[in-house]
């Protein structure tokens, strides 16, 4: 496990704190896999990952649209680079199949990155647009 739900910032908005925790759950199982050398399950898990990253951004800027938060097009380009992130990652897993490159994407991107968005954007979106 490389985050626990309890790690995540709560904000003030219950759709954004499920979609966090969501994918929180893909996250440590990718990261399980990783380590596991599963390549199988990476597969799998990477294709979820994506999938999710999208539902999740989605969700968050149409929220943002309809609430017609003042930041949005700040918070959609935090959103757009690290979808480029991802689907760069994703490229380079076809290719490579190397299990590391993943998990200190995780490691060392990915979750940071997830914990600086949520107290910064999330939580100032969430505010902005209540439960």
């Amino acid at each position: 496990m490389i985050i626990k739900k309890t790690d995540l910032p709560q904000v003030a908005n219950s759709i954004m704190n499920a979609l966090h925790e969501d994918e929180v759950e893909i996250i440590n199982e990718l990261y399980s896999a990783c380590e596991e050398g599963n390549k199988e399950r990476i597969d799998q898990l990477m294709e979820l990952l994506v999938y999710d990253i999208e539902d999740h951004f989605s969700t968050e800027e149409e929220l943002m649209r309809e609430g017609d938060f003042f930041a949005y097009p700040m918070h959609k380009a935090e959103h757009d680079s690290m979808r480029q992130e991802v689907k760069a990652l994703m490229e380079s897993w076809k290719r490579n199949k190397k299990p590391e490159e993943i998990s200190q994407f995780i490691k060392e991107r990915l979750v940071p990155w997830l914990m600086l968005h949520i107290a910064r954007w999330d939580s100032t979106t969430a505010m902005h647009l209540g439960d």
